[in-house]
């Protein structure tokens, strides 16, 4: 069987690790071994972001950058990699979409997103399928603001400029799928299913 690469985007309180968990346990169910990713990732470097982001000194635009670019590196070395490579499935709460996403929102940075996409290219794989769950911004952070004190990277403006995006990047990519995630959560997860289970299937081989 081939590893399938899943990856999970949308901005903040749109339901992601929710659904990645939904979908995580209908694929155990259907006999694959399912490797659950994050990122930032809980690790050295992504701790560190998280910390930064929560507690501060902020981060310049720079610093984010190169934290988070060597967060994936580590990542994507020791953990998706070697999954794909005996055939799991990978499922990741955010990837480098977010990155170009979040960076964007960064002007003093003078990066653009397919900038931030381009310094991925030779060692970050290409997910085979990215499941943009779309929310207006308010009802995310309403979400947000019911689960405790948030961070940085939650402020209205970042995060509208973050959808629009991502929106972008999904109007150029065909891998891209947008699902609404202002539906019902068993209506998005069954949305979610409907666009990997093909990939699930072609992926078993002959």
């Amino acid at each position: 069987m081939r590893g399938l690469f899943v990856v999970f985007e949308g901005v903040d309180g749109a339901g992601k690790s929710s659904q990645l968990a939904r979908l995580a346990a209908r694929v155990e169910g259907a006999g694959r071994e399912v490797v659950r990713l994050v990122e930032p990732t809980h690790g050295p470097i992504g701790g560190e972001i998280r910390r930064r982001a929560r507690e501060g000194p902020p981060l310049s635009a720079r610093e984010e950058l190169d934290l988070f670019l060597a967060d994936r590196r580590q990542n994507v070395a020791g953990n998706v990699l070697p999954a794909l490579a005996r055939g799991a499935v990978v499922l990741q709460d955010r990837y480098y979409f977010s990155t170009a996403a979040y960076q964007a929102a960064r002007p003093e940075l003078g990066l653009s997103p397919a900038d931030v996409v381009g310094l991925h290219d030779g060692w970050a794989p290409r997910p085979d399928l990215v499941l943009l769950l779309d929310l207006p911004v308010a009802r995310g952070l309403e979400r947000v603001a019911r689960r405790g004190p948030g961070d940085a990277f939650e402020e209205v403006g970042r995060q509208e400029a973050v959808r629009r995006t991502l929106l972008d990047l999904a109007g150029g990519d065909a891998r891209f799928a947008v699902v609404d995630a202002g539906l019902g959560e068993e209506a998005v997860a069954e949305q979610v299913w409907a666009r990997v289970a093909p990939l699930l299937a072609a992926a078993e081989g002959p």
